[in-house]
């Protein structure tokens, strides 16, 4: 309900926004036709979503249908403990992001059972709000089937393969990093109380089988095998309907409602840790990324953009491109408060002349880096909002949020060592 009533207030907000810009185009003697095509060809550029959306709306229906979430939370509930607690947590939350491509479905599944064991160990709300927050995008930046990572790719005109690959060799350290902190901070805030099992919780509803296991295996080697994205979730998605009719004994007829409305446990306990998923789930940030392209379209047709991406050019020539991308970023977030008009904006006022591959490739990295994550640290982002209260955690939590902190500064503090790891590969 309430990522329902903050997206329908960002939608209302966006074409406000529209309609200002239409306004000012309209001043500069451009005709309203003129303007609609302007943005017919900024929606053009995310044409290639469209079925990506509706297969992670399926998708993430299916892969709660399947009991493959909830034996997955299962088992990994069992490796947390009082002093490894915070570092456990960043780590199953930065696997189930990666997992599901998604920042909301981690802090709906894995952030609430964190959160909650949290509780009687008498861990800080704080700190672990912020290893959810770190997680939860942690796989929003870097898995192939996430929505925010495909728009990236699509917008860049890269494969989103290659993408993860350059992604990996500037994340290593972050995350390196993020879990020496997580550990030393989980032995500080130690108060060595029992844990949280989610299991008993699970078993009123599903078998917990090992088959639910099946998707997200079939994912993970698919897309080391670099099929194609919309193959990859096809698979998975085939895979976990089986499953859910065979294992978990789910009703064709519920199955086939389950994948346009979402899934729905009709266990109170529950409820709040695994319903959702569905084509519909898919429609606010569809709408969002149509309307982004919009913006894309008319900023780069009425060139209303042109005196701040001066500015940006000369930031760039007196530092360098991820300086300059990370600084509009900033910008863009603090502004907008949306992560799709941030990355969108971002590669508009940024994007290289060279269309070699390897400069596109360069750019999507640096979009990455900065854009992709830089809106989870804007506390009064959608973004961060969301997640956070998904995971009842606190607004401070963003200052725990080591992950999305490191990744940037590593970034510029290795710049060269970079270029050189970069170009070897």
């Amino acid at each position: 309900m309430i990522w329902n009533l903050l997206n329908f207030k960002m939608i209302l907000a966006l074409l406000s926004g529209l309609c200002i810009l239409v306004g000012l185009a309209k001043r500069r003697s451009f005709s309203f036709s003129q303007i609609l095509g302007m943005c017919a060809r900024g929606i053009k550029t995310t044409r290639g979503l469209l079925i990506l959306f509706v297969l992670v709306g399926v998708l993430t229906s299916l892969w709660r249908a399947s009991g493959t979430i909830p034996v997955i939370v299962s088992c990994a509930t069992h490796l947390i403990h009082p002093q490894s607690f915070i570092l456990v947590t960043f780590l199953l939350n930065c696997a189930m992001s990666l997992l599901t491509g998604t920042s909301l479905g981690t802090a709906a599944t894995m952030g609430v059972i964190c959160a909650t064991s949290a509780q009687p160990l008498g861990i800080s709300p704080m700190w672990t709000g912020g290893a959810i927050l770190s997680g939860a995008y942690f796989g929003n930046r870097l898995s192939p089937i996430s929505s925010m990572a495909l728009l990236t790719a699509n917008i860049t005109g890269t494969d989103i393969y290659r993408n993860v690959r350059n992604m990996l060799r500037t994340t290593w350290l972050p995350l390196l990093l993020s879990c020496v902190i997580y550990l030393v901070a989980g032995f500080v805030l130690d108060e060595s109380k029992s844990a949280f099992s989610a299991e008993s919780l699970f078993s009123l509803k599903f078998t917990l089988s090992w088959w639910g296991f099946v998707p997200a295996i079939l994912m993970v080697v698919l897309s080391v095998l670099r099929l194609r994205s919309w193959l990859v979730l096809l698979c998975s998605a085939i895979s976990a309907f089986v499953t859910a009719f065979v294992i978990e004994n789910c009703m064709l007829p519920e199955i086939f409602k389950m994948l346009v409305f979402g899934y729905r446990a009709g266990v109170p306990e529950l409820n709040k840790m695994v319903n959702g998923g569905g084509v519909l789930s898919m429609v606010n940030v569809f709408i969002i990324v149509v309307i982004a392209g919009c913006y894309g379209g008319i900023f780069k047709e009425t060139r209303l953009l042109d005196s701040l991406k001066s500015k940006i050019q000369k930031l760039e020539s007196c530092t360098n491109s991820f300086v300059s991308k990370l600084a509009t970023s900033i910008l863009m977030a603090c502004v907008t408060c949306n992560q799709t008009l941030t990355i969108v904006l971002t590669h508009q006022l940024t994007s290289p002349t060279e269309e070699s591959t390897d400069c596109r490739e360069h750019h999507a990295l640096d979009l990455y880096d900065s854009a992709v994550t830089v809106i989870a640290l804007v506390p009064w982002s959608v973004a961060t909002t969301i997640v956070l209260v998904a995971a009842q955690a606190p607004s401070s939590s963003v200052f725990c949020a080591c992950f999305l902190y490191l990744l940037p500064i590593t970034r510029l503090l290795a710049r060269n060592r970079f270029k050189v790891l970069y170009n070897a590969g």
